[in-house]
């Protein structure tokens, strides 16, 4: 059978042809839809920290994202969960109205962290109106423990404490001199004259003999 030539009308070329050129513009869309899809951005990981400074807490939020700490502290929203306890400022600076236990939050980028921490008013300062030490044996050097810690004389007159495990510490003392006495049944009371500075942190160690 000889084939025979088939020969579209032009209108049906023109058709054919538009639909061709249509299908080509759509199929580019599409590729170029695709090759431009928006990637997921992973989210961003914080690390919070707090410590004790002198007048209160200071906290640091990291954005460890990129595995390396990136200090974005300032860049922070802060807040405490009780602001009858404890209250944050832009730069993570914890004030302390009253010793009790708070969470600390911190929010960056649209994540936020938190740390719950068990406060006590005053800060270091606290401790600067402290007084603490060791009690040990004058020959053995062994710590010991249920000594009697008494103010005898001078500032703080009248206060009292006890080791534990040779160690005591007495805090809210007034700054001034006094006499502190150790004592221990079986061995010789001893007497210390000891002035509490009040603006560092400061110790009082003691030694005790036994009695003959």
């Amino acid at each position: 059978m000889r084939g025979t030539s088939f020969a579209f009308p032009e209108p049906m070329r023109r058709l054919l042809a538009s639909v061709t050129v249509a299908s080509l513009m759509i199929a580019s869309a599409c590729t170029d839809a695709h090759s431009t899809a928006p990637t997921t951005v992973p989210s961003v990981r914080l690390g919070i920290g707090c410590g004790q400074v002198l007048d209160g807490y200071q906290c640091s939020l990291y954005d460890e994202t990129s595995g390396v700490q990136r200090d974005v502290t300032g860049l922070a929203t802060w807040s405490t969960s009780d602001t009858n306890i404890a209250t944050v400022n832009s730069v993570g600076f914890v004030t302390v109205l009253q010793d009790g236990q708070v969470a600390v939050r911190a929010s960056y980028k649209g994540e936020s962290t938190f740390l719950t921490m068990t406060l006590e008013a005053g800060g270091l300062r606290r401790y600067y109106r402290a007084l603490s030490g060791w009690v040990v044996d004058a020959v053995t050097e062994t710590k010991l423990g249920g000594v009697g810690v008494t103010f005898v004389a001078g500032a703080n007159a009248g206060r009292t404490g006890q080791t534990t495990d040779g160690a005591y510490q007495i805090y809210d003392l007034e700054p001034g001199t006094f006499t502190v006495r150790f004592s221990k049944a079986g061995y010789r009371s001893a007497d210390y004259v000891f002035t509490l500075p009040g603006d560092r942190l400061v110790s009082l160690d003691a030694r005790l003999t036994r009695s003959p």
